[in-house]
């Protein structure tokens, strides 16, 4: 059976000053907590608001910032 990968994007993430991005490709959205929480090094408070992309098509994505 085919895996089936997934981009994962956070928006808001861990806001302090201003809000962060995160991302990761999975099956899962699990998974992608679970990679992102390995490559911090330690767990994540305040996800903020999640987006799932299918990868079987050519695909963008981008957040603007405000000032």
């Amino acid at each position: 059976m085919a895996r089936r990968l997934k981009l994962f994007v956070w928006t808001g993430f861990l806001p302090d000053y201003t809000d962060g991005l995160a991302f990761a490709i999975a099956e899962d959205e699990q998974e992608a907590k679970d990679l992102i929480e390995d490559a911090r090094g330690s767990e994540v408070s305040d996800w903020g608001t999640l987006e799932i992309l299918p990868l079987n098509d050519k695909t963008a994505f981008f957040v603007s910032g405000s000032g």
